[in-house]
């Protein structure tokens, strides 16, 4: 049985990994993990990326820098790491990667289609981010959508170019960057997706 420490943790994500046959684990068994798992929230900080605040953007610095502790300590130790939704932007953004601060299209609180681009594979997600990664070099792009028509940064607006990143892979790392809820209630296609990704690039599995 593999073991998960849930960083700013809820029942919902125990609840996840508990159904799929993962073990929680707590803060002092965190090096004994086989994944630290980065949850939702907060806009990442735009300072950590370069940029100013967008009026749309809603950060917890205090946050971050408690974040980016677990994920020193993460990669020192080797530990794999995945995020949800604002945990997958601030694990592209520990990365090297930065955000597009405010895109449309996607914060409906609907659902939408993902391709995944080596499988080729649609999933319906969840969509409740108005962010949207924008991967360093050194990241694998392994899922798309289509929803977004314009994307902003903090002094610039983007028509959008059609494809809208929603998950990321950085090897050296080992951080799996997922931007959909699959720990939403109901959300079982965006959960087995997810759960399919931590064993094809993680190598985990219950």
């Amino acid at each position: 049985m593999p073991k998960v420490h849930i960083i700013n943790s809820s029942d919902e994500y125990v609840h996840m990994f508990g159904k799929m046959g993962w073990e929680v684990v707590g803060i002092k068994d965190f090096f004994n993990a086989d994944l630290i798992q980065f949850t939702g929230g907060a806009d990442v900080t735009p300072m950590l990326y370069g940029e100013s605040l967008h009026p749309k953007t809603y950060c917890s610095q205090r946050r971050d820098l408690e974040e980016a502790g677990y994920f020193s300590f993460a990669q020192r130790c080797s530990i794999p790491m995945a995020g949800i939704c604002r945990g997958g932007q601030f694990l592209n953004v520990m990365n090297g990667g930065k955000m597009y601060q405010h895109v449309d299209g996607h914060a409906t609180g609907r659902s939408h289609i993902l391709f995944d681009r080596f499988t080729t594979k649609p999933c319906n997600v969840t969509s409740t981010h108005h962010q949207m990664m924008i991967p360093h070099y050194s990241g694998e792009i392994i899922a798309i959508a289509h929803e977004s028509k314009v994307k902003e940064s903090y002094d610039t607006t983007f028509l959008s170019d059609g494809d809208d990143i929603e998950v990321v892979y950085y090897d050296k790392t080992k951080s799996l960057c997922f931007q959909p809820h699959p720990e939403f209630y109901n959300a079982d296609s965006t959960r087995d997706y997810y759960f399919e990704l931590l064993e094809r690039y993680l190598g985990l599995s219950a």
